[in-house]
């Protein structure tokens, strides 16, 4: 039998996954993030790109796997597709089938080109950065501007380092289908 979600948890799924996470995440949180902190259209979302995933015979969910064409959108409109709050929550996770035949997806949130700031010259360096990434300006950002761009791009510099983030852990359960 399903579990009903309370009321705090309803409330609290109002605010993206990703979104949560990356505040946690800048306030220091270690705590893992599992299915629990799932909503039920969440969960389906990503048994569905898992389970493709898995009946391809792949152990990872690459970008790609989301199907979201999301580079030339808005991130307010963005932020209303489960699948690309998924993507920017997971990222490339691993994918597995555990000894009781359920979907495990796992990853670290973190960000895999952190930076320190240790100096007067390290915050003038964020800051450009952060308004280059935001201008569309940069390696990394070459015509891909705007506000992701820009918080993206600051996270490097308050967010987790490598390692250093909270383990995600879902087990979205059984497959619904055959093929995985």
């Amino acid at each position: 039998m399903a579990e009903k979600e309370s009321i705090f948890r309803k409330a609290l799924n109002v605010i993206p996954p990703n979104v949560r996470q990356f505040t946690y995440d800048v306030f220091g949180g270690k705590e893992d993030f599992t299915e629990d902190k799932l909503s039920p259209a969440y969960k389906e979302e990503l048994k569905g790109i898992a389970e493709k995933a898995l009946s391809e015979g792949k152990n990872t969910i690459s970008y790609e796997d989301y199907e979201q064409d999301t580079i030339d959108k808005s991130l307010v409109m963005n932020l209303l597709s489960k699948n690309y709050n998924l993507k920017t929550l997971i990222g490339s996770g691993k994918v597995s089938l555990n000894e009781n035949g359920e979907i495990i997806v796992t990853d670290k949130f973190d960000y895999n080109n952190a930076k320190d700031i240790n100096s007067l010259n390290d915050v003038k360096e964020a800051l450009s950065g952060i308004v280059s990434a935001f201008k569309g300006e940069g390696e990394n950002y070459q015509g891909y501007g705007g506000l992701y761009s820009a918080i993206r791009k600051a996270a490097q510099y308050i967010g987790s380092a490598p390692g250093e983030g909270s383990d995600v852990e879902i087990n979205l359960g059984k497959p619904t289908t055959k093929e995985t």
